[in-house]
Parts: C-alpha cells; sequence; structure tokens
C-alpha cells in the first residue's frame, strides 16, 4: 500500500507541467518542491528540521501559484497554452529554489531518487540526455513519446476536471500512463546507454 501511494504521488508530480556533479539541475520534469515533501525521500535524504520548514514554505507557495495559472488554462481553452508554459517557467524556478535548500550531497541522492521515480521519463530532462550522449536521433523520439504522454495526461485531466471520472481513477490513469511512458523512453536508449542509466539510480529508497 505504501509503495502504491508513493507511485501515485509520483506520477502527480508530472501533472503540472508537465547529477553526477554537484551542480544543481532544476530541469527535471517533476516538481521537485512536491518531490522533497514525500516523508520516505526526507527521511532518505537525512532532512533538517531547518530544511524542512524551508522546503515546506517553498512548496506551499509553489502549490498555490500552479493552482491560479491552472485554473486559469482550464476556464479558457485559449489561454491554456500560455498557462503550460507559465507553469514549466514556474516549476523551473521553483525546482532551483528546493534544490538550494540541499547540500550537494542531497542533491545527488535526489537525482537518483527521481531516476528511481520517474524511470523513463525523467529522458526529458536536457541534463540527463547530455549525461547520456543522446544523440539528435534518440532526442526527437524522446520528443515524439513526450508529446503523446502530455496529450494523454491532459486528456486524463480533462475527463476528472468534467467529472467524468473521480480523483482516484485519475491518479490511477496518470499513473498507467507514466509506466506507459517510462518504458517508451527506456527501450530509445542503446544497450550501453540504458547499462550506465541503471548505474546511475543508486541504492533503492526504501518505502
Amino acid at each position: 500500500m505504501k509503495r502504491t501511494t508513493l507511485l501515485l504521488a509520483t506520477a502527480l508530480l508530472l501533472t503540472g507541467s508537465n547529477l553526477l556533479s554537484a551542480k544543481v539541475n532544476p530541469d527535471s520534469p517533476s516538481s521537485v518542491p512536491v518531490l522533497l515533501g514525500l516523508e520516505p525521500v526526507r527521511q532518505d535524504l537525512k532532512i533538517s528540521s531547518l530544511q524542512v520548514a524551508l522546503l515546506d514554505a517553498i512548496r506551499s507557495e509553489y502549490k498555490a501559484k500552479v493552482s491560479v495559472i491552472a485554473a486559469i488554462g482550464l476556464n479558457d481553452a485559449k489561454a491554456a497554452p500560455k498557462a503550460a508554459a507559465d507553469i514549466k517557467a514556474l516549476r523551473h524556478k521553483y525546482n532551483q529554489r528546493a534544490l538550494n535548500v540541499l547540500n550537494s550531497t542531497q542533491q545527488q541522492r535526489l537525482r537518483q531518487i527521481e531516476r528511481q521515480m520517474l524511470g523513463g521519463a525523467i529522458l526529458t530532462s536536457a541534463t540527463e540526455q547530455k549525461l547520456l550522449g543522446i544523440t539528435p536521433e534518440q532526442a526527437k523520439k524522446l520528443s515524439e513519446i513526450h508529446a503523446v504522454d502530455v496529450a494523454k495526461a491532459a486528456e486524463i485531466n480533462a475527463k476528472f476536471n468534467t467529472g467524468k471520472i473521480s480523483a482516484f481513477r485519475r491518479d490511477i490513469d496518470l499513473h498507467r500512463n507514466l509506466r506507459t511512458t517510462s518504458r517508451s523512453m527506456l527501450h530509445v536508449l542503446t544497450p550501453e546507454q540504458t547499462k550506465q542509466w541503471l548505474g546511475l539510480t543508486g541504492p533503492k529508497l526504501k518505502l
């Protein structure tokens, strides 16, 4: 049950947008402030009480702003493209702020956890693509898969917003969509890239 709940939360990390080095990489497809609010992640990273306070404030501010922008996009189809772009920019900004709260060791470990939780879906990250030496042809394939993923997620959310499915059904469908996207993206990698990527996932997150 714990694992299922965490996996559902992982799928929801992507709905708003949709490290070998110690550098901060805010280009993750996930919402880092939300990810850092999950208790198993906090325990694994050994987040201090001061960090908890800072991250809680960042997450609350981020979610409030995303909610306002998302509502605008839902209420006006013409405003939807701009709302999506604004949310993406907001996610980048708040990912950076959340990562700045962590020390370099925590940043590196968080990236490993992201790989475990998002699977191949993290390959939309330019940082991840550069790390694996993704070719232009592979990048094009990943972009095409991502476009299908975004369209499917939007369809699922639209069904929920119009009352056609429950919140639980939405979460399940989003998780299934995430798994499908993850598998498709990993299939784009060469055997050597796959081996390299698996070696970067680190110790398994304890649930």
